[in-house]
């Protein structure tokens, strides 16, 4: 990667807990993972609709678990453009230093669906130690996102401080949160600890986010 690239995207990381890489997967393998992971989600669908909600992750919002998938299916969902991309593996190592795969699912909020509650996708035992990053995810949206199909929203800066509980930021005057709005293509890398939720889907199709989690290994 070039210097001074990967220095602007870690510091861009550092200073507000994460950074959207405009363009960085080609149309063709986007278009080839949505094609993948749509008949999954529209089983999962079928599965909801007859009463089976162990895969919602809230109110009409599906969370595919994606490896039982990719080892018997292979195909774009085990491309190394997503999974073990080389650009976002470089960053993590710069920020994690050792670090472990972790989870990799399918995000699909539902038409319906509404505000998520602002969360972190930390683990109790990270409030135990000292604010870091435990956590780094690369989130690849499969669809343009926009006002209106479910944008993630969070708060810049949030990942620099534990957050035991979140009710409190529904109390402050003012919070200076950002929508993530995206193009095919586009791709998010983001702190774990950083307060972020899900927003409602009105209209559109179903917003496919992937997320490839990182981990980090204590020595």
């Amino acid at each position: 990667m070039d210097p001074d690239l990967k220095a602007s995207l870690l510091y861009g990381f550092k200073l507000n807990g994460y950074v959207v890489l405009r363009g960085f997967l080609p149309l063709d393998l986007i278009e080839s993972l949505h094609a993948q992971v749509l008949p999954l989600l529209e089983g999962s669908i079928r599965r909801l609709e007859k009463g089976d909600g162990t895969e919602l992750r809230g109110p009409r919002r599906i969370c595919i678990d994606l490896p039982p998938f990719i080892k018997h299916l292979g195909g774009p969902l085990e491309d190394p453009r997503f999974r073990r991309n080389p650009v976002v593996e470089e960053l993590a190592d710069a920020v994690l230093g050792k670090w472990r795969y972790g989870v990799t699912k399918a995000e699909c909020p539902l038409p319906g669906s509404q505000f998520m509650q602002w969360h972190a996708d930390s683990d109790d035992e990270y409030l135990e130690g000292p604010v870091r990053t435990e956590r780094f995810t690369f989130n690849v949206p499969l669809v343009d996102v926009n006002d209106t199909n479910a944008p993630m929203e969070i708060v810049p800066g949030s990942h620099r401080m534990h957050h035991v509980t979140t009710f409190l930021i529904d109390t402050i005057e003012q919070n200076h949160s950002v929508k993530l709005l995206t193009r095919r293509g586009d791709c998010i890398l983001r702190d774990g600890n950083m307060l972020h939720r899900g927003m409602p889907h009105l209209a559109g199709p179903v917003r496919i986010m992937l997320d490839q989690t990182y981990r980090a290994v204590e020595d």
